[in-house]
């Protein structure tokens, strides 16, 4: 054993996250922890890192075991290396062997200036003494390791002499991601580790978890991610959490399973009832006769003792009747309630039409080669690639926001265009989360907030500020207001990123209905080949 959870609760003071739950992580577990969105999954990690008490239960670690934790948030690399620069900053957790290799260094230097042969003697085995530990903790190598971490999670040669405070948001992410598999740990807690990865990234990850030593719990939205690096799954639902083994997929498949079964009780239930209550009631008319009956002057007895025979027989069966109800509303399975969005009819058929469009951000310097390409009613059209390919850059090109570098991008006259944008710059923080949707919409309030629910926003965040939301909330308040708003061409850049797979689906059913076309990036492979009708590749061979 690692790390346990033992029994353990924890309440906010707007609700209750955790409810007697029990975890065990062993050595060598893979573990994928998956959940909505405020399920407690980041609650969960903290405690086992030690930087959340449950309110109640216990959290137990092996003797000596080293946990390293990867934040959702990315760590602020500045605070303990503001001046450090990328590969500085990676080559942090190999602090011992850069001080070895810089006495190393030290040593060779002063024996050129050693001119007595005592002192070389003693340089040379002090050297040789140094070289051996060098070389047994891997000395020789720490260097390359690092350099394809950086390579592989999509840090290039171009960035390892930049300054970590010059690095973006993504960047600095995918370097705390690279520290983290860099260090030595017993126990890894990766926390939305393929968040800013693109695809390439995520199979470098995947392959580079599938060779670790560790033990590690990941909580990410990428289902195929998850298929590919969990042996077990851990789902939290409700407040409680229940570990099933398998993969993702297989996950889901006994969820189904259970779901089935619990349908299937609460029918049989449910069946019972009916069946018992007929009884209770056929009883209750015979022993009601019976009892107009004795009161007749041939009756000796007889008939009272067969009416308060079939009256006992009544109350057992009515009895019964109510402990099957009872029972039925006990296995009564929890399911959300559907929400049909009733979209009216897209005006026009072709949307867009781009023609030996090159896209960039300076003159000289384009992102792409020549893209022509048409996007009508209907369409869905995926634009994959890595990051930095021009995927972005072409969004903002087909909305205007910047110039075409060659060729030109046609919007058509009756296009209404709803952009998700990743970096929330069109979200008005001064609104609260309802006011921004109904600002959206002309669809009545009822109807927002059921949407709203559906897509995981809680009842109490509602009427908050946008600027009190955590991303993942505002990015399901803006892709709301895009559902429910007067759109017929939707441009999303990256519209799964913070979001859990259970509202991932929630928006796939509500896309899958848009009656207009759709231009979307993603790195969800998944949510790409579910959506996509067709694919526009970036920087692919």
């Amino acid at each position: 054993m690692l790390a346990q959870l033992r029994n353990v609760s924890l309440s906010f003071p707007d609700k209750k996250v955790l409810e007697g739950v029990s975890l065990t992580v062993y050595p060598g577990d893979r573990i994928a922890l998956v959940g909505e969105n405020g399920a407690g999954k980041t609650s969960l990690f903290r405690m086992l890192t030690g930087a959340l008490a449950p309110d109640s239960g216990e959290v137990s670690l092996a003797g000596g075991v080293r946990i390293g934790h990867l934040e959702q948030d990315f760590a602020d690399l500045l605070s303990d290396a503001p001046r450090d620069t990328c590969m500085e900053a990676a080559l942090k957790p190999f602090g011992d062997l850069l001080e070895l290799e810089a006495r190393i260094d030290r040593l060779v230097a002063s024996l050129g200036e050693v001119t007595d042969g005592d002192r070389a003697s003693e340089v040379l085995t002090e050297l040789g003494e140094a070289q051996q530990r060098f070389e047994a903790s891997g000395g020789y190598e720490f260097r390359a390791r690092t350099g394809t971490t950086l390579t592989g999670l999509g840090l290039p040669e171009a960035l390892w002499d930049r300054g970590v405070s010059e690095l973006s948001a993504g960047q600095r992410v995918r370097l705390a991601l690279a520290r983290v598999l860099l260090e030595e740990h017993d126990l890894i807690l990766f926390d939305e580790p393929t968040n800013h990865l693109d695809i390439s990234a995520r199979e470098w990850l995947e392959d580079r978890l599938a060779a670790m030593d560790a033990a590690y719990v990941v909580a990410s939205h990428d289902r195929r991610f998850l298929d590919a690096v969990a042996h077990k799954v851990a789902h939290l639902d409700r407040g409680g959490l229940a570990l099933y083994t398998g993969d993702y997929t297989a996950f889901r498949h006994q969820l189904r399973q259970a779901e089935e079964e619990g349908w299937r009780g609460y029918e049989k239930s449910r069946k019972l009832a009916k069946k018992l209550q007929r009884q209770a009631q056929s009883y209750q008319r015979w022993s009601d006769a019976g009892e107009r009956k004795k009161r007749g002057a041939a009756d000796k007895g007889f008939v009272s003792h067969k009416a308060a025979k079939l009256m006992k027989r009544s109350l057992v069966a009515r009895k019964r009747m109510e402990a099957a109800v009872e029972s039925a509303k006990t296995e009564k399975p929890f399911t959300k309630d559907a929400v049909r969005i009733e979209f009216g009819s897209s005006r026009g058929r072709g949307l867009l039409h781009a023609e030996d469009l090159v896209v960039g951000y300076a003159e000289g310097s384009p992102l792409t080669g020549q893209l022509s390409f048409d996007l009508s009613t209907g369409d869905r059209l995926a634009v994959l690639g890595p990051n930095g390919s021009g995927k972005t850059a072409l969004l903002r090109t087909v909305l205007g926001e910047i110039p075409p570098l060659e060729g030109h991008a046609q919007l058509s006259p009756s296009v209404r265009v709803g952009y998700f944008d990743q970096d929330d710059r069109l979200v008005s923080s001064g609104e609260t989360a309802l006011g921004f949707v109904l600002g959206t919409t002309e669809r009545d309030e009822t109807l927002v907030r059921t949407v709203l629910g559906r897509m995981g926003v809680r009842r109490e965040t509602v009427n908050k500020p946008v600027s009190k939301l955590s991303s993942g909330e505002r990015a399901k308040v803006l892709l709301a207001g895009l559902i429910l708003g007067d759109n017929n061409l939707l441009v999303l850049d990256e519209p799964t990123n913070y979001l859990d797979i259970e509202t991932q689906d929630v928006l796939l059913d509500a896309l899958g209905e848009f009656p207009g076309g759709i231009l979307f990036v993603s790195h969800d492979r998944y949510f790409a080949e579910a959506l996509a009708t067709a694919t526009l590749a970036f920087g692919i061979t």
